[in-house]
Protein backbone atom coordinates (compact mmCIF):
# COMPACT_ATOMS: atom_id res chain seq x y z
CA UNK A 1 0.00 0.00 0.00
CA UNK A 2 1.33 3.53 -0.99
CA UNK A 3 2.56 5.89 1.57
CA UNK A 4 0.37 8.78 1.57
CA UNK A 5 2.36 12.09 2.12
CA UNK A 6 2.52 15.46 3.49
CA UNK A 7 3.43 19.15 2.78
CA UNK A 8 4.95 20.29 5.92
CA UNK A 9 5.19 24.35 6.67
CA UNK A 10 8.39 24.48 9.17
CA UNK A 11 7.63 28.19 11.06
CA UNK A 12 10.85 30.40 10.89
CA UNK A 13 10.20 33.49 12.21
CA UNK A 14 11.75 35.63 14.41
CA UNK A 15 10.26 38.34 17.00
CA UNK A 16 10.66 42.07 16.13
CA UNK A 17 12.27 42.21 19.40
CA UNK A 18 15.58 39.77 19.80
CA UNK A 19 14.73 37.63 22.79
CA UNK A 20 17.09 37.05 25.44
CA UNK A 21 18.16 33.44 23.50
CA UNK A 22 19.61 35.22 21.07
CA UNK A 23 21.25 38.23 23.07
CA UNK A 24 22.98 35.53 25.21
CA UNK A 25 23.96 33.34 22.55
CA UNK A 26 24.31 35.61 19.46
CA UNK A 27 25.69 38.62 21.10
CA UNK A 28 27.08 39.80 17.26
CA UNK A 29 23.64 39.52 15.84
CA UNK A 30 25.14 37.52 13.29
CA UNK A 31 22.44 34.69 12.56
CA UNK A 32 18.63 36.09 11.70
CA UNK A 33 17.02 33.52 13.37
CA UNK A 34 17.17 31.18 16.63
CA UNK A 35 16.96 28.29 13.29
CA UNK A 36 20.52 28.98 12.28
CA UNK A 37 22.64 28.93 15.83
CA UNK A 38 25.54 26.52 15.82
CA UNK A 39 24.06 23.27 17.36
CA UNK A 40 26.34 19.79 18.07
CA UNK A 41 28.30 21.02 14.94
CA UNK A 42 25.13 22.08 12.54
CA UNK A 43 22.35 24.14 13.12
CA UNK A 44 19.25 23.83 15.20
CA UNK A 45 16.76 23.99 12.60
CA UNK A 46 19.14 21.12 10.57
CA UNK A 47 18.32 18.34 12.95
CA UNK A 48 14.86 18.92 13.07
CA UNK A 49 14.85 18.88 9.33
CA UNK A 50 16.62 15.93 9.29
CA UNK A 51 13.80 14.10 10.99
CA UNK A 52 11.11 14.99 8.92
CA UNK A 53 12.69 14.34 5.77
CA UNK A 54 13.43 10.43 6.79
CA UNK A 55 10.10 10.46 7.60
CA UNK A 56 8.03 8.38 4.49
CA UNK A 57 4.88 10.63 5.23
CA UNK A 58 6.97 13.58 4.34
CA UNK A 59 6.73 15.17 0.88
CA UNK A 60 8.31 18.10 0.77
CA UNK A 61 9.29 20.97 3.30
CA UNK A 62 8.65 24.40 3.32
CA UNK A 63 10.36 27.06 4.95
CA UNK A 64 8.09 30.58 6.36
CA UNK A 65 10.27 33.10 7.29
CA UNK A 66 14.14 32.13 6.08
CA UNK A 67 15.05 32.75 2.32
CA UNK A 68 17.71 31.52 0.22
CA UNK A 69 19.82 34.31 0.92
CA UNK A 70 19.85 33.20 4.65
CA UNK A 71 20.36 29.52 4.28
CA UNK A 72 20.57 26.69 2.03
CA UNK A 73 20.78 23.14 2.54
CA UNK A 74 22.06 20.00 0.59
CA UNK A 75 18.44 18.59 0.79
CA UNK A 76 15.65 20.62 -0.78
CA UNK A 77 13.13 22.50 0.75
CA UNK A 78 10.80 25.39 0.06
CA UNK A 79 11.11 29.07 0.44
CA UNK A 80 7.95 30.86 1.12
CA UNK A 81 8.58 34.13 0.82
CA UNK A 82 6.49 36.04 3.83
CA UNK A 83 8.31 38.38 6.42
CA UNK A 84 9.85 36.41 9.40
CA UNK A 85 8.13 38.91 11.98
CA UNK A 86 4.71 37.95 10.25
CA UNK A 87 2.33 36.82 12.87
CA UNK A 88 1.34 32.95 12.13
CA UNK A 89 -2.13 33.46 10.60
CA UNK A 90 -0.44 35.22 7.99
CA UNK A 91 2.21 32.44 7.54
CA UNK A 92 -0.01 29.95 7.46
CA UNK A 93 -2.45 31.99 4.84
CA UNK A 94 0.85 32.90 2.99
CA UNK A 95 1.74 28.89 2.91
CA UNK A 96 -1.89 27.53 2.17
CA UNK A 97 -1.78 29.92 -1.03
CA UNK A 98 1.76 29.09 -2.41
CA UNK A 99 0.97 25.05 -1.80
CA UNK A 100 -2.67 25.97 -3.92
CA UNK A 101 -0.70 28.08 -6.54
CA UNK A 102 1.66 25.51 -6.88
CA UNK A 103 -0.76 22.73 -7.24
CA UNK A 104 -0.56 20.70 -4.04
CA UNK A 105 -2.85 18.78 -2.13
CA UNK A 106 -3.89 21.38 1.21
CA UNK A 107 -6.40 19.07 2.42
CA UNK A 108 -4.61 18.47 5.57
CA UNK A 109 -1.14 20.66 5.65
CA UNK A 110 1.24 19.58 8.63
CA UNK A 111 2.65 22.55 10.52
CA UNK A 112 5.84 22.98 12.68
CA UNK A 113 8.10 25.38 14.39
CA UNK A 114 12.23 25.64 13.36
CA UNK A 115 13.86 25.15 17.08
CA UNK A 116 13.01 21.49 18.66
CA UNK A 117 16.01 19.81 17.44
CA UNK A 118 14.99 16.73 19.66
CA UNK A 119 12.34 15.99 17.35
CA UNK A 120 12.82 12.11 16.46
CA UNK A 121 11.55 10.36 13.22
CA UNK A 122 10.10 7.53 14.60
CA UNK A 123 8.15 9.73 17.16
CA UNK A 124 7.13 11.63 14.15
CA UNK A 125 6.17 8.63 12.24
CA UNK A 126 4.08 8.19 15.43
CA UNK A 127 1.85 10.98 14.56
CA UNK A 128 1.00 10.17 11.25
CA UNK A 129 0.08 7.12 11.51
CA UNK A 130 -3.03 9.01 13.98
CA UNK A 131 -3.51 10.62 11.34
CA UNK A 132 -3.77 8.33 8.69
CA UNK A 133 -5.97 6.02 11.41
CA UNK A 134 -8.13 9.09 11.29
CA UNK A 135 -8.99 9.80 7.52
CA UNK A 136 -9.74 13.14 7.60
CA UNK A 137 -12.35 12.71 10.50
CA UNK A 138 -10.73 15.91 11.98
CA UNK A 139 -9.83 19.97 11.23
CA UNK A 140 -7.19 20.14 13.53
CA UNK A 141 -4.74 17.46 15.18
CA UNK A 142 -2.45 18.68 17.59
CA UNK A 143 0.36 16.49 19.37
CA UNK A 144 0.59 16.89 23.26
CA UNK A 145 3.32 15.17 25.24
CA UNK A 146 2.49 13.71 28.54
CA UNK A 147 4.32 16.14 31.35
CA UNK A 148 5.73 12.27 33.43
CA UNK A 149 7.70 11.40 30.50
CA UNK A 150 9.46 14.92 29.71
CA UNK A 151 10.28 15.17 33.72
CA UNK A 152 12.66 12.24 32.89
CA UNK A 153 14.98 14.43 31.00
CA UNK A 154 13.71 18.21 31.41
CA UNK A 155 11.82 20.18 33.98
CA UNK A 156 8.29 21.04 33.23
CA UNK A 157 8.20 24.76 35.49
CA UNK A 158 8.46 26.36 32.19
CA UNK A 159 5.84 24.44 30.52
CA UNK A 160 2.25 25.34 30.33
CA UNK A 161 0.98 22.28 31.32
CA UNK A 162 -2.40 21.35 31.14
CA UNK A 163 -3.83 18.86 33.90
CA UNK A 164 -6.82 16.95 32.88
CA UNK A 165 -8.63 13.66 35.06
CA UNK A 166 -6.97 11.44 33.40
CA UNK A 167 -3.63 13.05 31.50
CA UNK A 168 -1.32 15.89 32.43
CA UNK A 169 0.48 17.05 29.56
CA UNK A 170 2.05 19.78 27.26
CA UNK A 171 1.51 21.06 23.88
CA UNK A 172 3.71 19.61 21.20
CA UNK A 173 5.88 21.27 18.20
CA UNK A 174 3.61 19.55 15.85
CA UNK A 175 -0.04 19.76 14.41
CA UNK A 176 -1.97 19.38 11.50
CA UNK A 177 -4.26 21.82 9.99
CA UNK A 178 -7.12 21.80 7.41
CA UNK A 179 -7.13 24.51 4.53
CA UNK A 180 -10.82 25.12 6.44
CA UNK A 181 -9.10 26.10 9.83
CA UNK A 182 -5.95 27.76 8.32
CA UNK A 183 -8.67 29.86 6.37
CA UNK A 184 -11.78 30.23 9.03
CA UNK A 185 -9.88 30.48 11.71
CA UNK A 186 -7.39 33.65 11.30
CA UNK A 187 -8.58 35.25 14.54
CA UNK A 188 -8.44 32.35 16.91
CA UNK A 189 -4.94 31.40 15.43
CA UNK A 190 -3.70 35.11 16.14
CA UNK A 191 -4.95 34.93 19.44
CA UNK A 192 -3.76 31.92 20.59
CA UNK A 193 -0.03 32.59 19.10
CA UNK A 194 0.08 35.91 20.72
CA UNK A 195 -0.82 33.54 23.82
CA UNK A 196 1.62 31.78 23.53
CA UNK A 197 4.24 34.40 23.07
CA UNK A 198 3.46 36.32 26.46
CA UNK A 199 4.36 32.63 27.82
CA UNK A 200 7.50 32.59 26.13
CA UNK A 201 8.91 36.06 27.35
CA UNK A 202 7.52 35.20 30.43
CA UNK A 203 7.78 31.35 31.23
CA UNK A 204 9.01 31.99 34.87
CA UNK A 205 5.26 33.31 35.69
CA UNK A 206 3.95 30.34 33.46
CA UNK A 207 0.00 29.51 34.16
CA UNK A 208 -3.20 28.52 32.07
CA UNK A 209 -4.79 31.42 33.49
CA UNK A 210 -4.48 33.39 29.75
CA UNK A 211 -5.49 30.62 27.81
CA UNK A 212 -8.50 29.89 30.26
CA UNK A 213 -9.71 33.52 29.74
CA UNK A 214 -9.63 33.66 26.39
CA UNK A 215 -11.55 30.15 25.94
CA UNK A 216 -14.41 31.80 28.62
CA UNK A 217 -15.18 34.24 26.47
CA UNK A 218 -17.35 31.71 25.00
CA UNK A 219 -20.10 31.27 26.92
CA UNK A 220 -20.22 27.01 25.40
CA UNK A 221 -17.23 26.24 27.63
CA UNK A 222 -17.86 27.28 30.98
CA UNK A 223 -18.91 24.03 32.31
CA UNK A 224 -15.49 22.49 30.36
CA UNK A 225 -13.57 25.31 32.39
CA UNK A 226 -15.25 24.08 36.00
CA UNK A 227 -15.03 20.62 35.39
CA UNK A 228 -11.28 21.32 34.51
CA UNK A 229 -10.31 23.68 37.35
CA UNK A 230 -12.35 20.97 39.79
CA UNK A 231 -9.87 18.45 38.18
CA UNK A 232 -12.94 16.50 36.97
CA UNK A 233 -12.48 17.01 33.01
CA UNK A 234 -11.15 14.38 30.78
CA UNK A 235 -8.97 15.52 27.93
CA UNK A 236 -11.56 13.50 25.47
CA UNK A 237 -14.31 15.71 26.99
CA UNK A 238 -11.80 19.11 26.58
CA UNK A 239 -11.81 18.16 22.54
CA UNK A 240 -15.47 17.44 22.47
CA UNK A 241 -16.30 20.81 23.85
CA UNK A 242 -14.00 22.68 22.33
CA UNK A 243 -14.65 21.49 18.90
CA UNK A 244 -18.27 22.26 19.54
CA UNK A 245 -17.53 25.76 20.69
CA UNK A 246 -15.37 26.86 17.78
CA UNK A 247 -17.36 24.64 15.32
CA UNK A 248 -14.11 22.89 14.05
CA UNK A 249 -13.23 19.45 14.70
CA UNK A 250 -10.30 19.02 17.09
CA UNK A 251 -8.24 16.23 18.19
CA UNK A 252 -4.88 16.08 20.53
CA UNK A 253 -2.69 12.68 19.99
CA UNK A 254 -0.25 11.90 22.84
CA UNK A 255 3.54 11.28 21.74
CA UNK A 256 5.47 9.76 24.65
CA UNK A 257 8.53 11.33 23.55
CA UNK A 258 10.42 14.28 25.77
CA UNK A 259 12.01 16.18 22.81
CA UNK A 260 8.60 16.40 20.85
CA UNK A 261 7.49 19.54 22.91
CA UNK A 262 10.77 21.02 24.44
CA UNK A 263 11.64 23.85 21.85
CA UNK A 264 14.38 26.64 22.09
CA UNK A 265 13.03 29.93 24.05
CA UNK A 266 15.13 30.33 26.61
CA UNK A 267 19.54 30.41 27.34
CA UNK A 268 19.30 27.23 29.52
CA UNK A 269 16.87 25.45 27.01
CA UNK A 270 19.60 25.24 24.06
CA UNK A 271 21.57 23.76 27.18
CA UNK A 272 19.13 21.03 27.85
CA UNK A 273 18.40 20.18 24.47
CA UNK A 274 22.48 19.45 23.57
CA UNK A 275 22.44 18.07 26.21
CA UNK A 276 19.00 15.95 25.12
CA UNK A 277 19.97 15.70 21.28
CA UNK A 278 23.55 14.50 22.50
CA UNK A 279 22.30 11.61 24.29
CA UNK A 280 19.30 10.41 21.82
CA UNK A 281 20.86 11.59 18.34
CA UNK A 282 24.53 11.00 18.59
CA UNK A 283 24.55 8.13 20.97
CA UNK A 284 22.04 6.39 19.11
CA UNK A 285 19.53 6.13 21.63
CA UNK A 286 15.45 6.30 20.72
CA UNK A 287 13.72 9.14 22.97
CA UNK A 288 10.93 6.42 23.26
CA UNK A 289 13.19 4.21 24.92
CA UNK A 290 14.35 6.74 27.55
Amino acid sequence: MTTKQYPVLVLCGSDKKRRKLLEELDPERKYKSKALLPFLGKRVIDWQLEAFQASPYVKDIYLLGLTEEDVQFKTPVHYIPVAATSRIDEKLIAGLNYLSEHNEDTTTIIVTTSDTPGLETKSIDVFFDALEKMDGMYDGVVTVVPEQAALKEFSTRNRVVARFRDHQVFPGELFALSERVIIGAQKEIRDVSQIRRLFNRQKQHVSLGPILRYIARKPGLWVMIIKYLLRTLTLEEAEAALSRAFQFRLKAVIIPDPGFGMDMDLPEDYQSLETYVRRTKLAGKSPLQL
